[in-house]
């Protein structure tokens, strides 16, 4: 069956509808504001006049109460950030363009999609990735998001079968393979795509393999240039450890006097960069704020608060207790819960750090051991980014 992508007045008639309320509620996102300027309420009303229609699709048309609507969500809320639309065409044309570039994304990993009208409210969650400047540069800020999400580099990397056999080499640690692979990234407010790294050893089958943190990242050409945008390097959440991986880990340290990052996160750098520059790419970005992110996670918080509150000691009590096929559904659920609201129940700040200073040192460190990149600014003071410069080809054979 042929994918149907999502047209421009439909894209129009959606956010229209269904989006302006969202807008204001934190069930899930931060509240923000879109202030449109007045060509856009003309555009609004062209598709009210002459709406979307697909034959076999129901699709809401809008009406004068829509637009009235829109026109009350589109009053500056002091307390919300602030998203400042220029041009009105434009924005829809990247917003529908997004949107079905979303659609290719989620086949390209099997994961098929939502429904029609739900692809809109992913609008909201790919904001939590702007910056200060995106608000005033909403298009721009789409523009830069089509082009990570249209990359087909490392596309070979993605698992197709066989777990090992689909990975690819990036060299070797400690006598263990260094393996590579492409995934979908779930987590809205980073990037869509990482490359993930695990240790492994085919002739030691019971302690064979270790993940490392994967590297999150977009790449996108500017200036006739490749430049690699990293979010962030974390753990994957289904990692694998193995204690005598993990020892031999801690040899990178070697000569460090205050390693103030793991090695783990050192690893999966140095190899990601060595990736980059077999490619010839040799420009890195690193955001330095990602403005809805904190209120994000407290949001995430306060929903799990929420949420472990109906599994008081008297219910956990009853299904342990009685242990009949619903009971235990219950209790798979509550220990879901439970590993969730471990990851970020009151970890605002602690998040917030690391994918700040926390982030920031693994680069700086492993701009100081191995010679491998050069940063060329102070961030926050001189941009919103920081900027590294990948050195040459012959800066890569100082090794661990």
């Amino acid at each position: 069956m042929a994918k149907e992508y999502i047209d421009y007045k439909e894209t129009i008639e959606l956010f229209v509808y269904s989006l302006p309320s969202e807008l204001k509620n934190e069930s899930k996102t931060p509240r923000i504001n879109i202030i449109f300027p007045e060509s856009a309420f003309k555009l609004f009303e062209y598709v009210r006049d002459n709406p979307f229609t697909k034959e076999g699709y129901i699709v809401p048309d809008i009406t004068d109460k829509d637009i009235e609507k829109l026109k009350y969500y589109n009053q500056q809320d002091e307390n919300a950030p602030t998203i400042y639309v220029k041009n009105p065409v434009r924005f829809f044309e990247l917003l529908t363009e997004l949107i079905n570039t979303i659609l290719d994304l989620k086949e390209k990993y099997y994961r098929g999609t939502s429904g029609r009208y739900v692809l809109i409210h992913e609008f909201k969650n790919l904001l939590l990735r702007m910056n200060t400047s995106d608000f005033t540069d909403i298009e721009g800020f789409f523009e830069r998001q089509i082009d990570f999400l249209k990359n087909n580099i490392w596309d070979d990397y993605i698992i197709g079968g066989e777990f090992i056999s689909s990975c690819h080499c990036e060299g070797n640690f400690e006598g263990y393979q260094i393996l590579s692979y492409k995934e979908y990234n779930e987590c809205w407010c980073e990037t869509s795509e990482k490359i993930s790294f695990a240790l492994y050893d085919s002739e030691h089958q019971n302690e064979n393999i270790q993940t490392i943190p994967s590297v999150l990242y977009g790449l996108r050409e500017e200036n006739g240039k490749i430049v690699c945008y990293i979010y962030a390097i974390q753990n994957p959440k289904d990692a694998v450890n193995n204690k005598k991986i993990t020892r031999k880990l801690y040899k990178i340290n070697k000569g460090i006097e205050n390693p103030n990052v793991h090695p783990s996160q050192v690893l999966a750098l140095k190899t990601f960069i060595e990736m980059l520059t077999k490619l010839g790419i040799t420009e890195i970005k690193v955001p330095c704020i990602q403005v809805l992110d904190y209120r994000y996670h407290q949001i995430l918080s306060d929903n799990a608060k929420e949420t472990m509150k109906k599994w008081t000691p008297e219910v956990l009590e009853e299904l342990r207790s009685n242990q009949t096929l619903y009971n235990k559904r219950k209790l798979s659920e509550y220990n879901w819960d439970k590993i969730w609201a471990s990851h970020v129940i009151d970890r605002e700040d602690e998040i917030e750090k690391a994918k700040t200073e926390g982030l920031f040192n693994i680069f700086e460190r492993v701009a100081d051991q191995f010679d491998l990149i050069e940063i060329l600014n102070d961030p926050f003071i001189e941009d919103e980014y920081l900027n590294i410069r990948i050195k040459s080809v012959k800066k890569l054979s100082k090794s661990f």
